[in-house]
């Protein structure tokens, strides 16, 4: 079987997980990394492999398959839109744009030359969340309830100023909705029935020098009638767990991390222990620091690898990727207006 030939843009910290990713995955290969410095792109490949590249166009045309785009999120766009017309497949890290007419000017790219679009929400991947997600495909939760989301982290102030264009509304896109709480609102959406309105409030309580929020809350309504709360910081010291609360009239998941907190059904069966058994413990990920572990990455690059070889959409395509920012869209305009909006 072929391997898939991929190419990374943004060579910051992310980008290293995903080339440890791509080196992980069977039918994957890095072969080219591009920044502005070519210096620095040839550390990056000496790093990890493939051939160094300063000239945008080269670097296009040096054999590539697969893009991944790891660069600040409000210029994904730049590289993304040029790079599907070319037919080259595209993995962005979330969020795949800041704004949805740079999603939508992808998407368009996309159809014109049948380039496949894939959005790394990795959390989906891991074990514990494919577990669950198989317990609502099979209605264990009977008629939805509430649907809950917490991520109180901590950012310190260094974390900001490291980049200029950290904590800014024109590259980062946002604040902690935007770029570390989208990964929970992905997967609470994954979770639910499609989004129907949202009521939001925001902040900015523990950092200078960002214009974007550093708390935010939200009331979620979705179309089957059922309710949620969505509640992301990075000014919460020292940082908690991440927390999902997915509850029914016949049951009820609760996790933080990838531990469970409740796996509780009126219907409990034999699975159901092993499963117990198997998440109740385990390492819990930091809450203050950015580090990214590989694991679910490399899930997400075999099934993006596998797409590609096998003619098939990606489980998190275009319109995956695209309904969580849709919904940040939604949220940070209630928050501004201080109304309903209904998406």
């Amino acid at each position: 079987m072929r391997k898939v030939k991929f190419g990374i843009i943004g060579l910051g910290s992310i980008a290293r997980t995903h080339a440890e990713a791509i080196s992980l995955t069977d039918n994957a290969e890095l072969v080219s990394a591009y920044h502005k410095d070519q210096s620095k792109a040839d550390a990056f490949a000496s790093d990890f492999g493939g051939r160094g590249y300063s000239d945008l166009d080269a670097f296009f045309n040096s054999g590539i398959d697969a893009l991944a785009i790891t660069t600040p999120s409000g210029i994904r766009a730049e590289y993304a839109v040029p790079a599907l017309k070319k037919g080259i497949h595209t993995l962005l890290e979330k969020p795949m744009a800041v704004d949805s007419s740079s999603a939508y000017k992808m998407i368009e790219a996309s159809k014109e030359s049948g380039a496949k679009i894939g959005v790394i929400f990795q959390n989906r991947f891991s074990p514990l969340n494919l577990e669950i997600r198989k317990a609502i495909d099979s209605g264990r939760l009977g008629k939805r309830v509430l649907s809950s989301y917490y991520m109180k982290w901590f950012r310190s102030q260094e974390y900001y100023d490291s980049a200029p264009w950290r904590g800014t509304k024109a590259v980062d896109g946002g604040g902690c909705l935007m770029n570390q709480g989208i990964h929970g609102l992905d997967l609470l959406l994954s979770f639910s029935a499609p989004l129907k309105s949202v009521f939001a409030f925001s902040n900015t309580l523990d950092h200078v020098r960002i214009d974007v929020e550093d708390v935010l809350c939200s009331s979620l309504s979705f179309s089957d009638g059922s309710l949620g709360t969505f509640e992301v910081s990075t000014a919460s010291w020292p940082g908690c767990s991440r927390r999902i609360e997915l509850t029914g009239s016949d049951g009820t998941i609760i996790a933080e991390d990838d531990h469970l907190l409740m796996w509780s059904f009126k219907n409990m069966n034999e699975k159901d222990n092993e499963i117990i058994k198997k998440f109740s413990s385990g390492p819990v990920n930091s809450a203050s620091s950015p580090a990214v572990p590989v694991d679910n990455h490399k899930a997400e690059y075999e099934d993006f690898v596998d797409a590609i070889i096998s003619d098939r959409e990606p489980l998190i395509n275009a319109s995956e990727g695209l309904k969580s920012l849709l919904a940040v869209e939604a949220i940070y305009k209630s928050a501004e207006s201080g109304t309903l909006v209904n998406l």
